[in-house]
């Protein structure tokens, strides 16, 4: 069915929603309970949409209203909701912010733990299937079975979400929880910093899903743990990633808020109305003396305060006043060494001059002997 419709059933179609790559979804008229409501119509000839009417609830789906058929095809009809597909609002080169992304993110996993908790899987979670109002409430759209998702959509289909595809479904492996985990990872890739974590021709990103890693130039500027969780959620191998998309989620949050804290709001003066007066404090007693002007803490700083300009000018007055002049200290003679060998002595140095020294009082002056001299006789000598 085409764009042009105008009618499927009784309904009325007013527009196309989406176009997915499993889905059509319209919004319509029902003339006969003269309400609005939504039409999705399967491109494949899968039971996905017959497994939707199972009772599946949950705020993030299009509840299923009735299952019904138009000239042997089947068709749902579905809850209306007014918002525009996910698509539209991610641009390549257009990061949104952390706060943003995580509480888009954080709706996503909740309706894919729920479908993986009661056996069903989306399988190609791409952001045409996801609708987004002006209150940030998310809708998921194409939620099958995972027998019917993949394996019986053709390669048209699949190119039209090829880059959020796992690993297993374009190798045609068997697929579970984790593979939607792969798909809503790609998809934070793309949010947060608006590149592809495969871009390129449809059969390279194919191959490079398939086969080759995530490239880290698009998200070197995110902080290095949230680096690791998107590495981890899309892994190769599913064993890998996390348990849960839930899980994968938070462990990504904590890695942004780390670095990207959620903005301040200014509170509108209906909410600082609501805000109850604090009680007033009971009156202290009247303190006396000194303590009426200053309180302990004052005190204590005061002492402290007082106690370092004593000890700055005592510093200060004992390097200005002037020191007395150092005594001589009396050098001891040293004893020149013995020598055992005999060496040759040196030259006594000359004796030193006799100082008269004064005799002692007590005893009487010794008188040094006289010496006589006797004349020379003359010896004459002859020739």
């Amino acid at each position: 069915m085409g764009e042009t419709i105008t009618q499927i059933g009784r309904y009325e179609i007013s527009r196309q929603l989406v176009d997915t790559a499993l889905a059509s979804v319209y919004d319509a008229f029902d003339p006969v309970e003269r309400k609005p409501v939504a039409i999705r119509v399967p491109r494949t000839t899968d039971h996905g949409a017959r497994e939707l009417t199972l009772g599946l609830r949950h705020p993030g789906l299009m509840n299923v209203l009735s299952y019904e058929q138009n000239h042997g095809e089947g068709f749902l009809v579905l809850e209306p909701f007014e918002g525009t597909p996910l698509d539209s609002l991610i641009h390549k080169g257009r990061k949104m912010e952390p706060a943003d992304v995580l509480g888009v993110l954080r709706q996503l996993a909740s309706v894919l733990d729920y479908a993986h908790a009661h056996g069903s899987l989306h399988g190609s979670l791409h952001p045409s299937s996801i609708l987004l109002n002006n209150r940030n409430e998310v809708k998921v759209l194409d939620l099958g079975t995972p027998a019917a998702v993949g394996r019986n959509a053709s390669p048209e289909q699949l190119l039209r979400a090829v880059h959020f595809l796992s690993p297993e479904c374009i190798r045609d492996r068997p697929m579970d929880g984790r593979s939607d985990q792969f798909s809503l990872a790609a998809l934070a890739h793309a949010m947060l910093t608006g590149e592809l974590p495969f871009s390129g021709k449809p059969l390279g990103v194919m191959f490079r899903i398939a086969y080759q890693g995530l490239e880290r130039d698009a998200i070197r500027e995110l902080p290095a743990a949230a680096q690791n969780v998107l590495q981890r959620s899309l892994s190769k191998r599913p064993a890998e990633r996390y348990s849960t998309c839930g899980e994968m989620v938070e462990a990504l949050a904590s890695a942004l808020l780390r670095t990207a804290p959620a903005p301040t709001r200014v509170a509108s003066a209906a909410e600082f109305a609501a805000v109850p007066s604090p009680a007033p404090a009971p009156a202290r007693p009247e303190r006396s003396g000194v303590a009426r002007y200053f309180s302990a803490e004052g005190l204590k700083y005061f002492g402290v305060t007082f106690v370092l300009c004593a000890l700055v000018l005592a510093a200060i007055f004992y390097f200005l006043l002037p020191k007395a002049p150092p005594k001589p200290v009396p050098i001891a003679p040293v004893a020149a060494p013995v020598s055992s060998a005999p060496a040759a002595q040196p030259a006594p140095p000359p004796p030193p001059e006799p100082q008269a020294t004064p005799e002692p009082k007590s005893h009487a002056k010794k008188k040094e002997p006289e010496m006589e001299l006797k004349p020379v006789e003359p010896k004459i000598i002859r020739e």
